[in-house]
């Protein structure tokens, strides 16, 4: 099976204050769209299980344990990609993720 990472944070950078992770609007949906994910790549039968960030958005951590990584609006420009390879990450418009709308995501992991 196939991992994918919903990265919901910034990467953490030097002087900047812990606090800010670029999602402010968004902060308590991270949950509830791994949830959306979850239940329909297991209806399209996709060998694909969406989890929820644990590195803090280190892209070398992301990158031994994920082969996509889905990021939240907001993080273009905040995520620090690193080595991970940018056709391997989706980024989420604003409407498709308050709305919970995963079609586009589902579609993007299914075509890996």
């Amino acid at each position: 099976m196939k991992t994918a990472a919903l990265v919901y944070q910034s990467t953490p950078m030097l002087g900047a204050s812990p606090l800010a992770t670029g999602n402010i609007t968004g902060m308590f949906k991270q949950k509830k769209i791994v949830a959306a994910l979850n239940q329909q790549l297991q209806q399209q039968g996709l060998e694909w299980q969406v989890n929820l960030d644990q590195f803090e958005a280190d892209s070398q951590q992301l990158m031994q344990e994920n082969q996509a990584l889905l990021c939240v609006p907001g993080l273009q420009k905040q995520f620090d990609l690193g080595a991970f390879d940018a056709q391997n990450i989706f980024y989420f418009d604003s409407l498709d993720y308050y709305n919970l709308d995963v079609k586009k995501a589902v579609s993007f992991l299914a075509a890996r």
